[in-house]
């Protein structure tokens, strides 16, 4: 792994003080430079900084005056932070380690071995879990967006088929239009990329409405915001494209939202003009 530019801030736990001026000495020289280390004494001090700012991850050393580095560990937990955390241990401190792991260590360092190696372990592993959480967050926040186009998507199709099961009714498409053209336009791309052009032209042909470019403009800058569209050149047609995020279409082939939703919607919507009688 390479070492990384972003700041990362750091919060050491560690009662002897020459053994944090030593972690923050060595792993400068070891070249990580983007890390920010505050070091407090034990674990109460740890609790109450953890209060007052915010931080990456923990470095903790398992023996200290008062509560240890297990037990630290332990009331983070259970106050439901989940804040990465690894546990520095002491020779023959072999089983301390295994006790961190099944009691939420994200990783566990002995100190056996030269400082360059132990340090530069230690950096390795800081970097990890803080990427490891990173993308815990990002995978969460858009199985969040997708469950809530999920929701909105079931209740658009429920509304459309018990429309259509009325003898006569009157369906104000303008309205629906505006309430799910971020569906619609999920839909639409969601099989090949298509131009602002394509989508447009497509939205003409299936409702009979004709929607404006500025229209378009605000939503889809939202979507690209939020990481569920992106906009690429393409070479073939000479301009941008919208195809879904490489991201967010690898969640929409899990199990957590499936693609035939979005294939059920538009199915839903064929022939849908502006009336039916």
């Amino acid at each position: 792994m390479t070492k990384q530019s972003k700041r990362i801030r750091i919060l050491h736990v560690e009662d002897d003080a020459m053994d944090s001026k030593l972690t923050q000495l060595i792993l400068k020289r070891l070249g990580y430079n983007n890390f920010d280390i505050t070091t407090v004494p034990g674990a109460e001090q740890g609790l109450e900084i953890l209060g007052a700012r915010d931080f990456d991850v923990i470095v903790s050393d398992y023996k200290m005056p008062g509560m240890t580095g297990i037990e630290f560990l332990e009331k983070l937990r259970l106050e439901g932070n989940d804040i990465p955390f690894i546990i520095f241990t002491g020779k023959g401190e072999e089983r301390v380690a295994m006790e961190a792991l099944n009691k939420g260590a994200n990783r566990y360092i002995t100190k056996n071995g030269t400082p360059a190696v132990i340090f530069d372990t230690l950096g390795r592993y800081i970097q990890e879990v803080v990427e490891e959480k990173e993308r815990e967050e990002e995978t969460a926040r858009r199985i969040s967006q997708l469950e809530e186009i999920n929701r909105r998507l079931q209740g658009a199709s429920k509304s459309l088929v018990v429309e259509r099961r009325g003898k006569k009714t009157y369906i104000d498409t303008f309205s629906f239009i505006n309430e799910y053209l971020d569906l619609i336009i999920l839909g639409l791309i969601m099989e090949k990329p298509m131009t602002v052009s394509d989508v447009i032209e497509a939205i003409k042909r299936k409702f009979g409405v004709m929607v404006t470019r500025e229209s378009l403009s605000d939503l889809m800058d939202g979507l690209e915001e939020k990481g569920v569209i992106e906009r690429r050149f393409s070479k073939e047609s000479k301009s941008f494209v919208l195809t879904l995020e490489k991201g967010m279409e690898g969640l929409l082939r899990g199990p957590t939202f499936s693609r035939e939703m979005l294939t059920k919607f538009l199915r839903l919507t064929e022939g849908f003009k502006i009336s039916e009688q």
